[in-house]
């Protein structure tokens, strides 16, 4: 049996190397092959390789070398595959075998400079035994493969796990250091500090595993991982079938053959399935669980390839000038939209209202924004408490702030940035604009906030804004509940008060 698979390959490609071991049975102990396609393509991209593997019910394990260049030059990742191994056995001796064999069928292999693998590769040792001179990474994309799981394992809240996920994908499609930190401060902030171990997060911080994968623009990263996650998918489908590894490894040669030679028949090949009609295509590697979650859809930022992302080293010309003039698009665009927000509440707002809320700009410039919109109303997080905005106008939003001065907020303002819009006059109270005779006679509705607000600063002021800001806090979270819980906590605050100032004065509360 392992003969008839060994010849029907050898019948697929005149140029086939092939290798292999049978046990007593005639069935195959070990495989590896790799076709004259392939070795053309490590001999065009020998310097990043990246080794998947695939293991079976049955004890198997398929490896599968790929190069990791820019796809814009190959058409889906299945032609970037240069090699496909299953060894006798997951031992530093079977790998070993493995890797001596690869490099009997690509003698160039001293041309690699980087081996990309997944975090939990087998028998790291035996893979620096046999290419001393090859520096080992790990891989973004398994990675990233690796926090998702995690993170859908850490049982958060549908919508936080939404926007975790959402800051995964930024970071995992646009990994410029800054949007890597704000991931990492994300996962530190969400999840519980004995379950932050298994994330790894230290990885995100990690320049050298970044490196191999910041050249890429939005739509190369969204590209690069869409293809690597639907041939990962496909190659375990199809290597877990059954037991018969001649089964298998006859089924993966067929349809690589299938995929390689209708790449090389159409003239503009696209995304189309990889591996054959039984491969599942995944438009998404972030697969949210959620049906709700399908209803979000994710601002990032503005849908469009962020400024962050970098020009791609290698990129065809063509694609690369398109590629370059939306980036800057992009970052003009950005740049606009916070002028004309800073400039429009300048023009609309008293000193004091446009001083207040370019304070909550300046945090929405420094902090990570996570948004999702379902229509009517857009969630946004700036590290802290999640906040519905009411999106039909931007009318208002349920943070404190809002609620207390009915001035534009970050969360609403991180929305009006994320669209690149200014503010306009009809959303700020009359007693804020500039030229309102109630802005001067604001006292009454705003118990002096504005005196306040317009005199300078100073401890004394600081101290009476933060009793105004927590009477009013007490006020409304005691009108808001019912009445035994008022009593409680009536109760609560009178013996405060009594032990605080002593119960021979009478403190109205």
């Amino acid at each position: 049996m392992a003969l008839e698979t060994v010849k029907e390959l050898l019948s697929f490609d005149c140029g086939l190397l092939v290798a292999y071991q049978v046990y007593k049975s005639s069935q195959l102990e070990s495989i590896s092959f790799q076709t004259s396609q392939m070795r053309d393509v490590f001999l065009q991209h020998p310097e990043v390789v990246l080794i998947h593997r695939t293991h079976n019910p049955w004890g198997k394990a398929l490896y599968t070398f790929m190069v990791d260049q820019p796809f814009m030059q190959l058409e889906g990742e299945v032609t970037k595959v240069i090699h496909f191994a299953v060894p006798t056995r997951e031992s530093a001796e079977g790998l070993a075998q493995m890797y001596r064999t690869f490099k009997a069928f690509n003698p160039e292999w001293k041309r690699i400079k980087t081996f990309l693998v997944d975090p939990r590769f087998r028998w790291l040792p035996a893979l620096s035994e046999a290419f001393p001179s090859v520096d080992v990474q790990l891989s973004v994309f398994h990675i990233c493969k690796h926090l998702q799981h995690k993170i859908q394992q850490v049982s958060l809240e549908a919508h936080t796990e939404r926007l975790v996920l959402s800051a995964l994908r930024n970071g995992m499609c646009a990994p410029s250091e800054s949007n890597l930190r704000k991931l990492y401060t994300v996962l530190c902030g969400f999840v519980k500090p004995n379950r932050l171990p298994q994330l790894h997060k230290e990885w995100l911080l990690n320049e050298k595993i970044w490196a191999f994968h910041r050249w890429r623009t939005w739509g190369q990263c969204s590209q690069y991982f869409k293809d690597l996650e639907m041939l990962t998918h496909s190659l375990s489908q199809i290597f877990c079938i059954g037991p018969s590894l001649e089964t298998c490894i006859t089924k993966i040669a067929k349809t690589y053959q299938k995929v390689v030679q209708k790449s090389s028949a159409e003239s503009a090949p696209g995304p189309g399935p990889l591996l054959g009609e039984n491969g599942s295509s995944i438009q998404n590697l972030l697969v949210l669980r959620s049906s709700a979650a399908n209803s979000q859809r994710f601002l990032l930022p503005r849908d469009s390839a962020p400024t962050a992302a970098p020009t791609p080293l290698k990129p065809a010309a063509g694609v690369a000038a398109e590629e370059s003039a939306r980036e800057e698009e992009a970052e003009v665009t950005s740049r606009e939209a916070e002028e004309r927000i800073k400039q429009s509440l300048s023009d609309i707002c008293t000193e004091p209202a446009a001083r207040l809320c370019l304070n909550e700009f300046a945090v929405v410039q420094s902090s990570a924004q996570l948004m999702g919109n379902n229509g009517e109303v857009a969630s946004v997080q700036i590290l802290e408490d999640a906040q519905a905005v009411r999106h039909k106008g931007l009318s208002s939003c349920t943070c404190h702030f809002s609620q207390t001065f009915q001035l534009p907020c970050r969360h609403v303002l991180a929305v009006l940035n994320s669209e690149g819009k200014a503010f306009e006059p009809g959303r700020i109270p009359a007693r804020w604009r500039k030229g309102n005779s109630t802005s001067q006679e604001g006292q009454s509705s705003s118990d002096g906030l504005l005196e306040v607000l317009s005199c300078s600063w100073d401890k004394l002021l600081d101290k009476y804004l933060a009793v105004s800001f927590l009477t009013a806090e007490i006020s409304r979270l005691l009108s808001q509940c019912s009445h035994e819980e008022f009593d409680r906590r009536y109760s609560t605050l009178r013996e405060l008060a009594d032990s605080w100032i002593g119960p021979y004065v009478q403190v109205k509360l």
